[in-house]
């Protein structure tokens, strides 16, 4: 399908350069290989291939590979296969609606708001103000909003949603929080926490377990990338391997914290 004004496209030059503009007569995207006339997209297709000064960029269409390699990110965010692995974990589906803490640059709102869909809603918490007003122009931008509920509020102290689908946690201290979320769940809703340390793990797993959360799981992804040659096929010499930890359970009745 032809390209029209104000699609959203990935412009893909190489893996180091990978970004996200909308078709938009009289506006350009300016790289260190060349300038994109973003007007000049208007009728091509995705998979199309543009000249630029020094070679050729690549038409895209976005998906979150690209919209994570393309997005504005002033604050760290969760890797992809972190990511991935919480929403599969969590049991959600398009449609449902989902409590986040805390916002960041908001990918994870993002990702949450792409899988949930049109019906779906992500309310995302955050105590600053300045660290969501980030998040809400990277969700603007890719169309997100209607799906989207930002509140500046702290978790520890309050969750006001009842009988949500699943509650995610990125948070120093999440132990401090699971109390609200297990009070904002559905029955056998699934609390999802990411954590970078292991002293986390302990406080948020005993605090789940105390509580009455069913079926608390900790787990470690580590993903491995490999460098392709003829004959010198190996694993890249840089890579990503610790991220964090993630921690799930699901709302079980109040004080059955026996069950494993």
């Amino acid at each position: 399908m032809a390209l029209r004004e104000g699609d959203l496209v990935v412009i893909w030059i190489d893996p180091r350069r990978v970004y996200l503009a909308r078709v938009e007569g009289g506006k350009k995207l300016e790289t260190d290989k060349g300038f994109i006339n973003l007007g000049d997209l208007i009728g091509k297709e995705y998979g199309d291939v543009v000249k630029i000064s020094k070679g050729l960029a690549f038409v895209m269409r976005p998906s979150l590979d690209y919209i994570y390699a393309g997005l504005h990110r002033p604050s760290q965010v969760l890797y992809p296969k972190d990511i991935g692995y919480m929403i599969f974990k969590s049991g959600i589906s398009p449609g449902d609606i989902v409590v986040e803490a805390g916002t960041g640059s908001g990918f994870l709102t993002i990702s949450l708001a792409h899988f949930l869909g049109d019906r779906g809603r992500v309310i995302t918490y955050d105590v600053r103000e300045d660290m969501q007003e980030k998040a809400r122009k990277n969700v603007n931008f890719l169309g997100y909003s209607d799906r989207v509920e930002f509140k500046i509020g702290d978790v520890r102290e309050k969750i006001e949603e009842r009988d949500v689908n699943a509650v995610f946690l990125d948070m120093p201290d999440p132990w401090l929080a699971v109390n609200n979320a297990y009070k904002a769940l559905k029955p056998s809703g699934v609390l999802v926490v990411f954590v970078p340390t292991t002293n986390q793990i302990e406080k948020t797993y005993f605090s789940m377990k105390e509580i009455g959360y069913a079926n608390v799981e900790v787990v470690e992804l580590i993903l491995r990338e490999y460098q392709v040659k003829e004959n010198a096929t190996r694993p890249r010499s840089i890579g990503v391997a610790h991220t964090g930890y993630i921690i799930t359970g699901r709302k079980s009745i109040k004080g059955s914290s026996e069950i494993t």
